[in-house]
């Protein structure tokens, strides 16, 4: 068996996360018959609970854990310089299976930010240790940058360095990477990795019945001629709306009642999900609760609206929207979910990292940043329902390319095989 690992994402919690994760594995399979693979996620307890697969390792990558591998890879490391390899039963499980690894892929969704420095020094500790034990990193589709602050720009240098290859996301990511200065042959764009996602990838079996159930009823809707929205809001985008005096929970609401209004039914379901806990980072579920009891009191009628409030994987998510007339989400997996899907789609959000992806659609006008959505948002909405056929056109004419494009980003397992 060829071992391969991921880290930068995890199943449990972010399903945006779960997809790249789980279409890495799908994509790397295809290339390579012989592939088992080593997850290290954020959530190893609940991964581990989720995820059967015999071919598949889930090993801890907490930011703590993170530093205790750095710290074993370095004795590695300086053990190698003598010629002494440290023995495999010296090391934790984690670093022991890193360094039989032929590659380390990683899928950050977003690393190397200026405008989250708390969280570039675990963007590095999570390739630090592959990158001391000589095991090749491939840095997947991400955003990246700015790199104003030198407490940013000088790791992201040098992990750009020192890794096989990185993927840019788009147009805004590339520019950044041109400003760093990186060498031109170590880096290329790329669509998101989840873009070539396929239902068979999912690695997990969560609440089935369920969604069949929901499934089921919003097929029947459909059948009466009702347009479905789906809404997927975001924890994240709460808390940032609300740090700036906003009501975001409030915002939807309003939204929703004016869907009802004009006759839509509307499904609200989570990209992220963590079932069972009150935390709201990574947990849509907290939102979804509030803005439910927030439209109880609301003249909006019942049966026009469909809440999902249980853990649901990104084949789940995907099954639930397909078929929905529009889109609108605050998490950048349910955008790629909904363009994936030819479905017109639009954000509220928070980074260059929304625009990049839409503009290659066609569909860079509707990205709303969270500051302007008070007056945008409602208005956007309807606009896109009103001209949806024609965005759905520009959809399906350049999403081939992109799928395309996306799965070719793997093709560096067969240089890793040219190369062994």
């Amino acid at each position: 068996m060829n071992l391969y690992a991921v880290i930068g994402g995890s199943i449990w919690g972010n399903r945006g996360a779960e997809a790249m994760v789980t279409t890495t594995i799908g994509r790397v399979r295809e290339l390579d018959v012989q592939a088992s693979f080593v997850i290290m996620t954020y959530f190893p307890t609940r991964d581990r609970a989720l995820v059967e697969d015999p071919t598949i390792e889930i090993v801890s990558a907490t930011p703590a854990y993170t530093i205790l591998q750095f710290f074993f890879a370095l004795l590695c490391r300086m053990a190698s310089l003598v010629g002494f390899r440290v023995p495999s039963k010296a090391l934790p499980n984690s670093v022991r299976l890193l360094r039989e690894c032929r590659a380390i892929f990683d899928v950050s969704g977003v690393s190397f930010h200026d405008g989250r420095l708390a969280v570039v020094a675990y963007n590095l500790f999570c390739l630090w240790p592959a990158m001391l034990l000589r095991v090749p990193v491939i840095r997947l589709s991400q955003a990246m940058g700015p790199f104003e602050n030198l407490l940013n720009r000088i790791p992201a240098r040098w992990v750009f360095k020192r890794s096989l290859h990185s993927f840019a996301r788009g147009r805004h990511t590339a520019g950044f990477i041109e400003a760093l200065g990186v060498p031109h042959d170590s880096w290329s764009v790329a669509p998101d990795v989840a873009f070539s996602f396929k239902p068979d990838d999912s690695l997990t079996d969560e609440n089935e019945a369920r969604v069949s159930a929901v499934s089921g009823l919003l097929e029947s809707v459909r059948a009466t001629g009702t347009r479905v929205v789906a809404l997927l809001p975001s924890s994240l985008v709460d808390l940032k709306v609300g740090d700036g005096g906003g009501d975001y929970v409030g915002l939807l609401a309003s939204l929703i009642r004016e869907l009802h209004e004009h006759g839509c039914h509307v499904v609200v379901l989570p990209n992220a999900t963590r079932e069972g806990e009150v935390a709201a980072r990574n947990n849509d579920l907290v939102v979804i609760s509030e803005l439910r009891d927030r439209i109880a009191p609301m003249e909006v009628a019942g049966q026009l609206i469909t809440y999902v409030d249980f853990d649901l994987n990104t084949r789940s998510i995907r099954a639930l929207i397909d078929g929905s007339s529009l889109v609108i989400t605050s998490r950048f997996h349910a955008m790629v979910a909904g363009l994936a899907l030819g479905i017109p789609t639009m954000v509220i959000g928070w980074s260059h990292k929304y625009d990049e992806v839409l503009e290659s659609f066609g569909s860079s006008d509707y990205a709303i940043d969270f500051s302007e959505a008070d007056e945008r948002l409602i208005p956007m909405a309807f606009d896109l329902l009103e001209n949806g056929d024609e965005v759905r056109r520009k959809i399906s004419t350049v999403l081939p390319g992109v799928i395309e494009a996306s799965r070719a980003q793997f093709e560096v397992v067969n240089e890793l095989s040219a190369s062994s």
